[in-house]
């Protein structure tokens, strides 16, 4: 997936209380539901809670405020693209029930109250900031006691002038006010891609995987794709991700070093490396006070 595509999906109805009944099919929601209380919060629960979403479609940009510029509903279960397949992960995580599910993943979609503006749109200096912040996720560090696994750090940089160009190419952030675009360097710690396929058993279930590549003044992100890793059948690791290559276009599972695989060919930038983060448990917000 390219790095405009990510960002337009973190940029962009029916009413929020509307969420669930556009799950798709009922069974699905049921499957996910029944997971919630059945696996232990955190990595394990969002892993449990996404597998029923397997297969099904890929659709680019399928979250929005349910109302507004993006009036795609706030929560669903029926079609996903990479980054919002992870943020209903992290919201399942700590979530008992689908109802608390949506609250979580507007807590993690948003700096503020629901609304374009608000929404943590890019992935280095927006959305891994804001969750490491209110500890939706943490840094995934090797195991102690065993040899690490290889790390460096990579970063972007954004300035007004960064943001001045950004628009003349048409990648500014959509809906977001010059005042709330973010500035500064973020750095984030990349395990090199060969590191990453070899580290297998040690990866967590639930392990968020960002896909970072080399940076280039032209692009507004370095984050091209995003999955979780997840323990398959016979305990080998995987990688479950929304794929938007053609002929596949769904929620997908592939070993790592296929995973790895197809990246390196995705993009004419090349593969950085992959950012790993652990799915933390965590209070669900509370919902909002009904009108009188």
């Amino acid at each position: 997936m390219s790095a405009l595509p990510l960002l337009l999906l973190l940029a962009a109805g029916p009413p929020a209380r509307a969420g669930v009944a556009q799950a798709g099919a009922p069974e699905v929601a049921q499957a996910v539901a029944a997971a919630l209380a059945g696996a232990p919060a955190g990595g394990a629960r969002a892993a449990a809670a996404t597998a029923p979403l397997h297969g099904l479609p890929y659709r680019l940009d399928p979250l929005g405020e349910g109302r507004g510029p993006d009036p795609d509903p706030p929560f669903r279960l029926d079609a996903f693209d990479c980054m919002t397949l992870v943020e209903t992960a992290v919201a399942l995580g700590s979530a008992a029930t689908l109802d608390e599910a949506r609250r979580a993943l507007d807590d993690v979609r948003y700096a503020g109250a629901p609304a374009l503006a608000t929404r943590n749109h890019e992935v280095l200096s927006q959305w891994i900031p804001a969750n490491l912040a209110r500890g939706w996720i943490a840094p995934l560090r090797s195991p102690p006691g065993e040899a690490g696994w290889p790390e460096r750090i990579e970063a972007a940089t954004y300035d007004d002038a960064t943001w001045a160009r950004l628009a003349r190419s048409g990648q500014a952030l959509r809906g977001v006010p010059p005042a709330l675009r973010p500035t500064g360097r973020f750095e984030v710690a990349v395990v090199p891609p060969e590191a990453f396929a070899a580290a297998g058993p040690r990866l967590p279930d639930g392990t968020i995987a960002f896909v970072v590549r080399a940076d280039a003044p032209d692009r507004l992100t370095r984050v091209s794709h995003a999955g979780l890793v997840v323990v398959g059948p016979r305990g080998e690791r995987l990688v479950r991700h929304a794929s938007s290559t053609a002929g596949v276009a769904r929620v997908i599972e592939e070993p790592l070093d296929r995973f790895v695989a197809r990246q390196r060919t995705a993009s004419r930038r090349p593969l950085s490396g992959l950012a790993l983060f652990t799915i933390h448990a965590r209070p669900i917000p509370a919902a909002p006070a009904e009108a009188p």
